[in-house]
């Protein structure tokens, strides 16, 4: 966790381009997964291209390589899923506390169901011994 904590606080370049070797270092992504992301999800990273076909990367770029990351290693999204979750604005975090309190919630009815249910075990047993 803290070695994420470091990646995601690494300092960007102001206003410059970066190779894929970079956004790898900063992002902890390897070089042959963000090509991969690349092409799968056109549009998306688009990076420029130098006149040799090389990818350079914006800071907005190396962004979008973090949240992918993050949904599809964290929360197991395919990358187009979680395109599609970046581009609904999960990544900045609206859905997950909503998601969260929904689990908590459910965790919580099923936890009191399983209570009811041995309590009345425990009353039959009771009973039982009691006769």
């Amino acid at each position: 966790m803290e070695d994420q904590d470091r990646r995601d606080e690494a300092p960007l370049k102001a206003g410059d381009l970066y190779t894929i070797k970079e956004v790898s270092e900063l992002t902890d992504v390897p070089v042959h997964t963000i090509r991969l992301w690349d092409r799968k999800l056109p549009g998306f990273l688009a990076p420029h291209r130098t006149p040799g076909g090389q990818r350079r990367f914006t800071r907005e770029c190396i962004e979008r390589v973090r949240k992918l990351d993050y949904f599809v290693n964290e929360k197991g999204l395919t990358p187009v899923g979680a395109r599609r979750r970046i581009e609904e604005g999960g990544a900045q975090g609206d859905a997950e506390p909503r998601e969260l309190r929904e689990a908590i919630l459910a965790d919580r009815r099923v936890r009191q169901a399983i209570d009811e249910i041995v309590e009345l075990i425990r009353r039959k047993i009771l009973e039982g011994t009691s006769e």
